[in-house]
């Protein structure tokens, strides 16, 4: 059955466009590459050494075979974004390229401590081979058809998600000395649902919940993945990704394969690898601690970053599935106050002191998508007003002084280094106290003696150590020796020093005493099997944020004070030796290489197509190429229709520039024999000609609590008709020319998961098209939304609204864009206005689907009234057109990966006199427009 939906699936397949950002680099950027036979690396200057390191490793990786896939390989380029906040990387099809966002995360516990670039060419070059041996087959039949889309969809068809992102885990694991598959975090998810007594269906674990937890098809692939070696020997892989790729068998591919190599269904490998890591769990010692937050039933509820406030109460960060992060009260009774809402950030961390709030706020750059700062700041609990210390800046873990008046946090280097600073909260500038090239330092600390601070450093090998630096002399006393192990979330209270640390494969809650001269521990406080971040000293007593099935939820232990040995290192857990620890130093086993550097043009391979689609919508066949350049600043689509009914032949080409300040768009079309009858026995024919140039100037305005953003777009459009045959004697050709001016507007609150709209919101936009020369045209189109809270956290009113004029001489008639009430079939007035009144809200959570095809997360209704008015400029007359009714609206995920929300639409017309409707009563089927496109 997926065979037959395969032409359909391309149109719903996304191809990692979230990760790529048109034009986010600023056009003073110079670029420089590493360009060899395995690997070009395209970067700016003053990362050469990042990208020596990554040609070092892709070479090592590729003379190496280290894939277990099959020996296919293929070049890729990688291009190293530097500005950018956020941890992550990706590699894609269409085009086929790779970014790399070089900003180590703060904490470890989630992706290690090994060096983050090498961590991510490992990890991301597993995705190069991945792609380089599934393109066989009808996989490459589908690449032959329809380019690099064409393997993007075959193989989203064919192999799962999970096992691309599982694959990659392992091998960051079997290369490093860390990786995921060594991090007790990473097994926190599928723990918490054996210690909780939770056990969720395949298409359940592959999909999610909208009420219910479920971990990431990261963790489920590397359970799988590491099972599936482990008890098959390591080739299984190979031979179960090599058929599914061909489509062998057509139908289930996927799990035709496993079947196939492994002799067992599908579904009982899936039951087998999770029972064989679930009987090693069930078996752990597990000391319930006593519960300070409690749970809400079909709801995810997270308390997280805790600190004891002067009157006792501890304050922490809250969010749910249905409330966005803000800073909450939990009181000594276990009841929750929530405090304010949280700024967006890319890091949520944030410390307290003196009824002071001190934290970093994400403010990307204007215009550049690829440029993010951290703005600084501190909300005073008891005036409730908050402070800008400082913007544009690398910040992160700030710390405020005990006097208030200074900020110690970490400056993250564009070149991967990092530095302790010391801000003025009064004026903003700051010091540099400490500071490493090859060195992560986290989680800054003052001590309570005013002398000196603590913090957490990570060495590029993945030790992690803790260590106390003088204010004056900038001198530097280890507490905690570096080790291959995680540590972070520090707190100091009086001489005690708190702190998550990995030890036997749990992360578990360590203290140390330092008096200033000696230093006694460390010493294990308290242990959880699904780990213990961050926690303080109450009454004698730790409250700690422990990770459970229904969130991160506050528990009280009493201090164990246990002596730990320090030399426990990191392992694979739970694989039973498969993997073994030979090639764990791999990349520190390299030779060094000095590859030749050269300067990158820009303009390389400008128009680069790499995908082409085919498709039929009748009465037009036609055949477009798309193209996109290797740093994302220029878009190409050039295409061919034809029309089967006036046999016509139209050839057109656009284009987009983003690599200026200000983006240029262009395009023409020039459309060949077009057709058309005038009586029984005239047929006419004309040629015509379109083309249109303009500027766009996209703005990112995005700050404080809400995502914002202004988009000025302005284009010089011109239409020319010639008729030709007999035609050109009856009809003069005629030429329009008309300019078109769009500006648009929108800003929005976070949101929920479960939440369907923002609870906060506005869109508006504006456009005005007037035409040129002899011509006398125009067009005025205004239309915005606000959306507000509902009766319920997941509820939302959103009002609709707009108002359309334009001019009645008809010399030019421009297209139809007011939104009319729904039902009805839409009529150009000279003035036309309306308004709608919309109700979004959940209905039920199937949490359901069948046969690997489709899976239903949410049902929900939206009832809704429109009102339009149309006005006629000869007689001043109004037309009413009037509708109530409702949308029901499925939520699902079709293949267990991509996310389809169609419905039914029900209007009951009101006014029927001027409308054409033959019935009160009408039915539409609502599909998503990307599905048939």
């Amino acid at each position: 059955m997926r065979s037959v939906f395969l032409l359909s699936f391309f149109f719903l397949v996304s191809v990692q466009l979230l990760a790529q950002r048109f034009g986010g680099n600023p056009s003073r950027q110079r670029w420089k590459q590493i360009d060899t036979d395995t690997v070009r690396i395209v970067f700016p200057d003053g990362n050469e050494k990042q990208a020596q390191k990554i040609a070092g490793i892709v070479h090592g990786l590729q003379q190496n075979n280290n894939t277990g896939l099959g020996p296919d390989r293929r070049k890729i380029s990688m291009v190293i974004q530097h500005r950018s906040l956020f941890s992550n990387a990706y590699v894609g099809l269409a085009p086929f390229r790779s970014e790399f966002y070089t900003t180590a995360p703060q904490s470890a516990f989630e992706l290690g401590a090994f060096d983050w670039v090498s961590n991510l060419a490992i990890h991301e070059y597993r995705h190069v081979q991945q792609y380089g041996n599934f393109n066989k087959g009808l996989s490459r039949l589908a690449s032959v058809i329809l380019g690099e889309e064409g393997q993007a969809v075959a193989n989203a068809a064919s192999i799962p998600d999970w096992f691309f992102e599982g694959d990659a885990v392992y091998s960051e694991t079997q290369l490093t000395a860390q990786g995921r598959g060594k991090l007790p975090e990473f097994f926190n998810g599928y723990m918490s649902l054996q210690h909780s007594g939770k056990q969720y269906s395949y298409m359940k674990l592959r999909n999610g919940s909208l009420r219910h937890f479920v971990p990431s098809h990261y963790d489920l692939g590397y359970l799988l993945v590491a099972y599936g070696r482990k008890q098959y020997g390591q080739d299984i892989w190979t031979k179960i990704t090599n058929d599914a790729a061909r489509f062998r068998p057509l139908i289930y591919p996927f799990q035709g394969a496993v079947k196939k190599h492994t002799g067992v269904s599908f579904d009982r490998f899936v039951n087998d690898a999770l029972g064989y890591y679930r009987s090693q769990w069930k078996v752990l010692a597990v000391e319930e601690p006593e519960w300070v937050t409690s749970i809400e039933k079909n709801n995810v509820l997270n308390y997280r970053f805790p600190y004891l406030m002067e009157d006792g109460a501890v304050l922490t960060l809250q969010n749910s599935y249905t409330q966005v992060p803000a800073f909450a009260k939990v009181l000594p009774d276990g009841k929750t106050e929530r405090i304010r809402v949280r700024d967006i950030a890319i890091d949520p961390y944030f410390t307290y002191r003196g009824n002071k709030i001190v934290y970093t706020s994400y403010r990307p750059d204007t215009r550049w998508g690829n440029v993010e700062t951290n703005t600084l700041k501190i909300f005073d609990l008891s005036t409730q007003t908050e402070q800008v210390v400082c913007t544009g800046t690398r910040l992160f873990s700030p710390d405020l002084s005990s006097d208030l008046q200074k900020i110690l946090a970490i400056d993250m280097h564009t070149n991967g280094g990092s530095s302790i600073v010391k801000v003025d909260v009064a004026t903003g500038n700051t010091d540099t106290l400490f500071s490493s090239e090859d060195k992560v330092f986290s989680y800054p600390r003052f001590d309570s003696k005013k002398d000196g601070f603590y913090a957490v450093h990570r060495q590029l090998n993945g030790h992690m150590g803790i260590s106390w630096y003088s204010h004056s002399v900038k001198t530097e006393r280890i507490l905690l020796a570096s080790a291959n192990r995680v540590v972070g979330y520090l707190q100091t209270q009086g001489d005690t020093l708190l702190f998550t640390s990995t030890y036997q494969g749990r992360d578990e809650l360590w203290g140390l005493i330092d008096d200033g001269t000696n230093v006694k521990g460390p010493f294990r406080l308290a242990t959880y099997p699904t780990g213990i971040y961050q926690a303080i000293l109450r009454e004698g007593k730790l409250v700690g944020s422990v990770f459970t099935a229904d969130g991160f939820r506050l528990a009280s232990f009493v201090p164990k004070w246990e002596r730990v040995p320090v030399d426990h290192i990191l392992q694979p857990l739970y694989t039973d030796n498969s993997i073994t620890p030979a090639s764990f130093g791999f990349s520190e086993k390299l030779a060094d290489r000095n590859f030749a550097v050269t300067p990158y043009k820009k303009f390389r391979r400008f128009v680069n197509i790499h995908s082409w689609r085919p498709y039929y919508d009748r009465p037009e066949y036609s055949f477009t190429l798309y193209g996109e350049n290797l740093l994302n600043t220029h878009l190409t689509e050039l295409a061919y229709t034809y029309n089967e009914n006036e046999q016509s032949h139209k050839l057109s080409a656009d284009f987009a520039y983003g690599g200026s300040y200000i983006q240029r768009i262009f395009g023409a079309s020039s459309t060949y024999n077009r057709s058309a009858r005038l009586n029984q026995d005239t047929l006419l024919h004309w040629e015509e000609q379109t083309a249109y140039a303009g500027l766009r100037l996209p703005l990112n305005l995005t700050s404080g609590r809400e995502y914002r953003s202004l988009v000025f777009q302005t284009t010089f459009n011109t239409n020319n008709v010639k008729w030709t045959g007999i035609a050109k004697n009856l009809l003069k050709d005629r030429r329009v020319n008309y300019l078109d001016f769009n500006i648009s507007y929108s800003a929005q609150s976070q949101r929920a998961l479960r939440q369907i709209f923002p609870r906060w919101g506005r869109v508006m936009t504006a456009r005005y098209r007037t035409a040129l020369g002899k011509t006398d045209a125009w067009q005025m189109l205004l239309s915005g939304a606000i959306y507000f809270p509902g009766l319920g956290q997941t509820h939302n009113l959103v009002l609709t609204g707009a108002i359309q004029s334009r001019d009645t001489l008809n010399q030019y008639i421009f297209s139809d864009n007011f939104p009319f009430s729904r039902g009805y079939q839409s009529v150009n007035f000279p003035r036309a206005y309306k308004i709608g009144v919309n109700y979004h809200f959940p209905l039920l959570y199937p949490d359901w689907g069948f046969g690997q095809l489709v899976y239903f997360q949410r049902v929900r209704m939206n009832a809704f009234y429109d009102h339009s008015v149309g006005k006629s400029l000869r007689t001043g007359r109004k037309f009413y057109f009037g509708t109530v009714g409702g949308e029901l609206m499925f939520d699902t995920r079709w293949w267990n990966q991509e996310p389809v929300s169609f419905g039914l639409r029900y209007s009951r017309l009101l006014d029927r006199e001027f409308s054409g409707a033959t019935t009160t009563n009408y039915w539409e089927i609502i599909l998503p427009v990307a599905l048939f496109r």
